[in-house]
């Protein structure tokens, strides 16, 4: 089964440090970016929307340079969420099977028997995810369509948001003339750009560390076991750069990204960077050593976080993963791989989104969970040509949209 040729499908990353768009056009089966767009993200803090107005300026920025970029115009887009509202549950659900024999029916039954489960009022539930399959005691199944069986299980993973922060962010959204199609946990966008199915299988943990916040995502026999939000990310280095420097906080992002490094051992001894005030100050030169001492630190504490997070996954007995894929703009800072792999205790590579037509520029990992989002409504389409629906959708947009479109006229 194909795409609908030309169809076009954008996704809207909106972090704590940058708000990024990417256009992608689904012809013959197949995803090409056509265009991105990126903007500094104003009114958005550690994933949250905190300045309406100001979150609003920063998507129409991004909009706007991803449709000049594209030669489109964009009107719905698939919105990526995070920040430490973000909860991850485990739950599972049995049905009988009256058929005797389980088909599509029988399977969005279960799910919805798992599903049911007390939900707090102030909260949405953005994906429920299938771990796997029991039928008639027999574990371990993956597709239970066309089986035979009379009792039928599932193991989900239910990820809920808080609905005020969802609500914040399509209302920004709507604002910048945008409808939201869906919500998509950002990890989840991110894995689906830089990791294949054989590591999802084996096991991995994608580590998407971003301006605001860092977010997990551990997969385990094809499905997502575990996400989870730490308030710990690229900002945190730039402050700490600010403070220890005596700079600007903007003097102090150019510094990190031009020389910062997490490693003191991959630096020479008698290298020296240039620091500009501004304001008509004379630039002054220090050695690269004060800039890692002061970054340093705060890498050993992020990826100890990101340790702990990882071996406390599943209970006592854990999750056993045979790898760890950084990404996100703070994971290019130069040696992250190198001391996450002496932290963490395992395999770590940096992912950028791969084997994806279009431009250049999608071939780094900020671009991740844009590419991700643009592919996640490719499968929404798959999705939606199977079962005559749209089977990804989870209905807490339609829900708030109306509310939000109300709250906008008051």
């Amino acid at each position: 089964m194909r795409f609908k040729a030309g169809e076009l499908i954008t996704g809207l990353d909106v972090g704590s440090t940058k708000v990024c768009v990417v256009v992608g056009e689904v012809k013959d089966g197949m995803v090409d970016i056509i265009g991105t767009g990126i903007s500094n993200s104003r009114g958005i803090k550690k994933g949250v929307v905190v300045n309406i107005e100001e979150a609003v300026e920063s998507i129409r920025e991004a909009v706007e340079a991803a449709e000049m970029s594209a030669g489109v115009t964009i009107k719905a887009v698939y919105t990526g969420i995070s920040g430490r509202h973000i909860k991850s549950d485990p739950s599972n659900g049995v049905i009988a099977v009256k058929e005797k024999e389980i088909n599509q029916k029988e399977v969005d039954r279960v799910i919805d028997a798992a599903r049911a489960v007390a939900i707090p009022f102030d909260r949405e539930v953005l994906h429920v995810i299938p771990i796997g399959y029991t039928v008639n005691g027999e574990n371990g199944i993956s597709d239970p369509r066309g089986m035979g069986g009379v009792r039928l299980e599932v193991n989900v993973q239910i990820i809920t948001g808080a609905e005020t922060s969802m609500h914040n962010l399509i209302r920004s959204c709507q604002k910048a003339g945008l409808e939201v199609i869906d919500f998509v946990f950002e990890p989840l966008a991110s894995a689906g750009a830089i990791i294949s199915g054989d590591e999802k299988e084996l096991g991995v943990a994608v580590v998407d560390i971003g301006g605001g916040t860092t977010d997990i995502a551990i997969f385990k026999g094809g499905s997502i076991c575990h996400a989870a939000v730490l308030t710990v990310g690229g900002n945190n280095f730039t402050n700490d750069v600010a403070i220890g420097l005596r700079i600007p906080a903007s003097e102090s992002e150019k510094i990190k990204l031009r020389h910062g490094c997490s490693m003191m051992s991959l630096v020479k001894e008698d290298e020296e960077i240039e620091i500009e005030y501004g304001n008509g100050r004379p630039c002054r030169k220090v050695p690269v050593n004060y800039l890692i001492e002061i970054i340093q630190p705060r890498a050993e504490e992020l990826f100890g976080l990101i340790r702990d997070e990882i071996r406390s996954s599943g209970g006592d007995d854990g999750i056993t993963i045979s790898g760890v894929v950084l990404t996100g703009g703070a994971s290019m800072m130069k040696g992250m791989d190198v001391m996450a792999e002496n932290i963490i205790e395992l395999p770590v590579r940096i992912g950028s989104p791969e084997d994806i037509e279009g431009a250049a520029e999608i071939g780094r990992p900020e671009y991740a969970a844009g590419v991700g989002l643009v592919l996640y409504g490719a499968e929404g389409l798959l999705a939606e040509q199977r079962s005559g629906m749209n089977g990804s959708f989870n209905g807490i947009v339609s829900k708030m949209k109306g509310w939000v479109k109300e709250s906008i006229r008051l």
